[in-house]
């Protein structure tokens, strides 16, 4: 298995706050028995069972999102079962990666976690049908809020003294720092399984609601898992033994993360990481150093190579490929500034109101209305002036403010209280907080990278793209500086409230230059540039994750190896071949 699938394995698969558990993609055939084994891999079996939950959980984004077909699928799905188990059973073998109480509540968390926004969906389907909303059905008790979540800033990890990379938020212990939800002592997985399902009583989780609305919403919530499970040809389909069940195969995948993650965590601690006496605290390893020179002039020189071979007609596309946000990270950047500057911005969208895109649409199918007159009328509508913005929550993202800012008075506003800041980070921090409560444009709230668009080539829409360069200015404009724009087009009509960040820059000019990036320097040269001002992350914290992840990674893949021992994977085709 190569490492970019191992990857998937272990951040998809084994990731187990599921998307879908049992929602039927495919029809199955009752007269399989669960309990059949599919696959075979040494002393590694894959029952039907197992593969139905791995399905469903992860493994038919395969077919869905990566285009294989549903047998592929299928079999890629058994295989990284069995590679799972594989290292499982490694991690089970050593006593130091065992399991704590820390873990097992973790797990109880997540479980409860996942269940409670399964029974949310439920929730919010029940309200609507009724026409009721939350008020309509809330008691005195709070009403919990699903996660809205707005990107935070990068908190930097690092510090350099004494010559010596230290990793300040690393701790002498085996554990993490993150604070668990604690719901007992549990000597055993067993103990904490079984607590779990005692302990959870769907209608205590229906929160603020009247016990009628509970008692309908249970009904539905139990409808909906049996109808699941009923494609795994359960013969017990009773409310008890299906929310068992269900608690079950949840809590377990959950038990399964939580080894992966501490087996994870203790690898790359002793493989990146050393204990200084002198700084009592952890320093990034020679070793770990010499990995990330290596990885940047590795991404560097081939992105350095890229740019050069491609012809001056092909050079755009390469331009804009290196500011596609979802592909950014993947660049090292390199170009020649002086035949293309790529200038990186941070926005807030407001949209024009179904209400004012039904006036335009009125307007347009009124005869008397036509050339100039026309124009006159609809900006009339669109103006900024009669454009709104609301302002949501930041735990739910639905809007809280019913009467709103004017784009005009939020503009004002923002631009007012950013420029009164003193620092950059400030002002950045003060931006950042009006587009977290009244932007419409998810896609920037949980960007790690801000927007970019280059002085002769872009990907934005005109408006915004001609918008950004002004601010640049030629080289002559302020970072920090805002302006607006108006924007109509096929997918929405708004406004643009811009923020100009910076230029994306070349760390080398050359080659040989390059060969100057050593251990001793990488920290300060690295940490000299970052990915964005708005999310804070410098290019060394970037190159960190990304070589410690992929080392992390090449190990797990070797263990795997080493555990299967030259094992083929031997399928029971008869036991899966109706599924596709």
């Amino acid at each position: 298995m190569n490492k970019k699938k191992y990857a998937i394995l272990l951040l998809v698969l084994l990731s187990c706050v599921t998307i879908l558990t049992g929602c039927n993609l495919f029809s199955t055939n009752n007269y399989v028995a669960l309990s059949s084994i599919v696959a075979t891999s040494g002393n590694i079996s894959v029952t039907r069972e197992d593969l139905l939950n791995a399905y469903y959980s992860s493994g038919y984004y395969y077919n869905y999102v990566y285009g294989y077909t549903q047998e592929e699928a299928i079999r890629m799905t058994i295989d990284d079962l069995i590679d799972q188990r594989y290292l499982l059973d490694y991690i089970d073998s050593n006593e130091k990666y065992a399991l704590n109480n820390d873990n097992y509540n973790k797990a109880i968390y997540d479980t409860y976690s996942y269940m409670n926004s399964r029974l949310q969906t439920v929730v919010n389907e029940v309200r609507s049908e009724f026409g009721l909303t939350v008020e309509e059905v809330a008691t005195d008790e709070e009403t919990e809020e699903p996660e809205f979540a707005p990107q935070e800033r990068y908190q930097t990890k690092f510090d350099y003294v004494n010559g010596k990379v230290i990793y300040e938020n690393y701790t002498s212990s085996d554990e993490d720092d993150e604070e668990t939800e604690f719901y007992g002592n549990f000597l055993s997985v067993d103990s904490a399984k079984q607590y779990t399902i005692d302990n959870y009583i769907v209608t205590n989780h229906i929160k603020g609601s009247s016990s009628h609305f509970k008692s309908l919403v249970q009904d539905r919530f139990m409808t909906t898992l049996k109808q699941e499970q009923a494609g795994y040809g359960y013969k017990d389909l009773s409310d008890s033994a299906v929310l068992k069940r269900e608690i079950e195969t949840i809590f377990d995948g959950n038990i399964d993360s939580q080894k992966i993650a501490r087996f994870q965590y203790i690898v790359q601690r002793e493989n990146g990481f050393v204990f200084d006496e002198g700084e009592n605290n952890y320093v990034i390893t020679q070793d770990l150093l010499q990995d990330i020179v290596d990885e940047y002039k590795t991404i560097y020189a081939s992105n350095m190579a890229e740019y050069r071979s491609s012809s001056q007609q092909n050079r755009s596309s390469y331009f804009i490929n290196v500011a596609d946000s979802s592909k950014r990270v993947n660049y090292v950047y390199y170009g020649n500034p002086d035949e293309e500057t790529l200038i990186t911005c941070t926005h807030i969208l407001i949209k024009l109101s179904d209400e004012q895109l039904s006036q335009i649409e009125d307007l347009e199918a009124n005869k008397l209305y036509y050339g100039e007159k026309l124009e006159r009328a609809k900006r009339a509508i669109t103006s900024w002036a009669n454009t709104f913005a609301y302002e949501r929550s930041l735990t739910t993202g639905e809007v809280i403010d019913e009467v709103g800012l004017s784009v005009e008075t939020l503009f004002d506003n923002v631009k007012n209280d950013v420029n009164r800041q003193s620092s950059l980070e400030d002002k950045i921090n003060q931006f950042n907080d009006y587009l977290y409560r009244y932007n419409v444009d998810t896609g920037i709230i949980n960007a790690k990278y801000d927007y970019v668009v280059g002085t002769n080539n872009s990907a934005m829409v005109d408006s915004f793209t001609n918008l950004v360069r002004d601010l640049y200015d030629n080289g002559n404009g302020t970072v920090g500086s805002i302006s607006y724009c108006y924007e109509e087009n096929d997918n929405y009509s708004g406004y643009h409230i811009v923020m100009y960040t910076g230029t994306l820059q070349n760390l080398y000019s050359s080659l040989s230059d390059l060969q100057s990036l050593t251990i001793q320097n990488v920290y300060q040269v690295l940490s000299s540039e970052k990915t964005s001002l708005s999310y804070n992350q410098t290019m060394f914290e970037l190159m960190f994750d990304t070589v410690v992840q992929d080392n992390y990674e090449e190990y797990a893949t070797s263990i795997v190896e080493t555990q299967k021992s030259g094992a083929s994977i031997n399928y029971n085709v008869g036991n899966f071949s109706d599924l596709y």
